[in-house]
């Protein structure tokens, strides 16, 4: 009786093993200008190189992440200027220089972004998945989304796309015979310009319930899915105090808020005076939001000390909120 010989390496290939277990796509915005997709890897991750998969709907032309490695870690490292944790691929039609390991922080926005070629996503039916391939016919999925403006009738093509997500694993099937219902609800009009369908607190149960429809876009952070504004119905401070070296870059004053809304802030100095006059920003999107002001704006002497800040926020239906934080200046040691 002849015995099997199977080299180890025959024997690996006959072995299922889930290499990209831990690679997972966070958050999605297709209903504005720039459609993007944050990609994460779970805590229990300690590194790997994302820049060979694709980030894809599958449809038309797509690029591989990078041709550089770009490296995600389980947790935040201080030695980036970024969060460690993601990476937001943005599927743009001409050629711009990635965020990679090497490149660093290009615009110094604190976000690591990478720009592919890709297939721009839609916004109705849809389907976006992390793969080895560009081929939803390879059962190659790392992670694997559908959402779906529930029209009551399923583009054919993201039907293609979503049963063969179910064959592979990587999608749940539910009991409705319209496919569009086991999607990610977005509504009748598709996702807004500053809406995300986001992943609730990294849980991964290849389903729709994963994910929410939120209007506050976090990339390169973890996840809003609500908020409680408690008394603040426009905006939320960062931080009540704020230290800032002459010379050294930007000040940066941070604000989250709840609702679209125009602002505006001034900065006075101890006398009372108008040092700086920020221009209107209007009609902001929810979420962050940040001022940058060059420290060589401001008018007079600048003295180090306090300065008070003066934010001011106008929303819908003529509502309106005041806050202040307070600037310290002070100067690089000798």
């Amino acid at each position: 009786m002849k015995t099997l010989n199977i080299t180890p390496f025959l024997l690996l290939l006959l072995i299922p093993m889930e290499l990209h277990s831990g690679i997972l796509i966070n958050e999605i915005s297709a209903g504005g200008s720039d459609k993007w997709v944050e990609v994460t890897v779970t805590p229990d991750i300690e590194s790997i190189d994302i820049s060979q998969y694709y980030v894809t709907m599958y449809y038309g032309s797509a690029e591989k992440i990078s041709n550089k490695p770009v490296t995600l870690y389980g947790r935040n490292r201080p030695e980036t200027s970024w969060d460690d944790r993601f990476a937001i691929i943005h599927f743009t039609p001409t050629p711009m220089e990635s965020e990679t390991d090497d490149a660093g922080d290009l615009n110094k926005n604190g976000i690591r972004d990478i720009y592919c070629n890709n297939y721009r996503l839609w916004n109705t039916d849809c389907v976006v998945a992390i793969d080895t391939v560009n081929s939803y016919a390879n059962k190659s999925m790392i992670d694997f989304v559908a959402y779906s403006d529930r029209d009551g009738s399923i583009n054919s093509y993201i039907a293609n796309c979503m049963n063969a997500a179910i064959a592979a694993g990587q999608w749940a099937a539910c009991t409705s015979i319209n496919l569009q219902d086991c999607a990610v609800d977005t509504g009748p009009k598709g996702l807004n310009s500053y809406s995300t369908i986001s992943r609730i607190n990294l849980i991964d149960t290849n389903s729709l319930h994963d994910f929410a429809v939120t209007p506050y876009a976090t990339p390169g952070r973890e996840n809003i899915i609500s908020v409680d504004k408690g008394k603040k119905r426009l905006f939320r401070t960062e931080s009540k105090k704020i230290t800032h070296t002459l010379g050294n870059g930007a000040i940066q004053i941070p604000l989250f808020l709840f609702e679209t809304c125009t602002i505006k802030l001034r900065i006075f100095n101890s006398t009372g005076s108008t040092i700086y006059y920020s221009e209107l920003q209007k009609n902001l999107d929810p979420g962050f939001f940040k001022f940058d002001i060059n420290d060589r704006e401001l008018k007079g002497k600048i003295l180090t000390g306090l300065y008070p800040v003066k934010i001011e926020a106008a929303g819908k239906n003529s509502s309106s909120e005041t806050d202040t934080v307070f600037l310290v200046i002070v100067r690089r040691g000798r």
